[in-house]
């Protein structure tokens, strides 16, 4: 009879471990919220290999390193292979123009979608000052004549490109009294942009982002 209470009790036993085991399981395999979604870890298909299985290590740092550069088309392609050199140029023909409008017609919803934190500042700082002194300002691009890429580079996932374009534009500032402020600058006259764009190649968001600009006239 004691045997048999013995064997009983090491089969109770065994069944309240399991019970723990599988409780402890249970809560253990729980997601906290703190953990970062899987979706989110594979938002990037340009960190991807072609068989999707790993990731591509770009640019290892070593420790303590401020972070590693590579420059040109090549580097920008070994992390984002769908990159499009003639999309891209599209693309920041059709940025150019919008962002001029925008600059002078003081839109900054528009202006908050194309350019970098920094830039959008200055722009913002620039819009303020022209309200503040009840001036307006008209841009016409009347032609694009040329827009080539200057330079690519990739640095901590962060890729840079640099455009030049030379176009014709019409610029109109105009005072308070609708007067315009510069006569001789009120004739269609050529520009010479250098415009650099960035995007972060880590983020889903595929929208390149315009930072620094350089404008000066240009010879016709």
């Amino acid at each position: 009879m004691g045997a048999e209470l013995q064997f009983i009790d090491i089969i109770i036993f065994a069944v309240i471990a399991v019970l723990l085991v599988l409780r402890l399981r249970s809560v253990l395999g729980q997601r906290t919220g703190y953990e970062q979604p899987q979706d989110e870890i594979r938002a990037n298909r340009f960190d991807q290999t072609d068989n999707d299985n790993e990731p591509v290590q770009l640019f290892p740092k070593a420790s303590g390193d401020a972070g590693v550069a590579a420059l040109g088309l090549d580097a920008l392609r070994q992390i984002d292979r769908s990159f499009n050199e003639k999309q891209f140029i599209d693309g920041a023909t059709a940025a150019f123009e919008m962002i001029l409008t925008a600059y002078a017609e003081g839109d900054l919803a528009q202006l908050k979608r194309l350019l970098g934190y920094d830039l959008l500042k200055s722009f913002t700082a620039s819009i303020q000052a022209r309200t503040a002194a009840k001036e307006s300002l008209v841009i016409t691009l009347d032609d694009i004549r040329e827009v080539s890429i200057l330079n690519i580079s990739v640095i901590d996932q962060v890729a840079s490109i640099t455009v030049h374009f030379h176009s014709v534009q019409t610029r109109i500032a105009k005072d308070e009294n609708g007067e315009i402020i510069e006569s001789d600058d009120a004739e269609a006259r050529g520009f010479t942009d250098i415009w650099t764009f960035e995007r972060d190649l880590t983020l889903s968001d595929p929208n390149w982002k315009l930072v620094e600009t350089e404008s000066e006239t240009a010879e016709d």
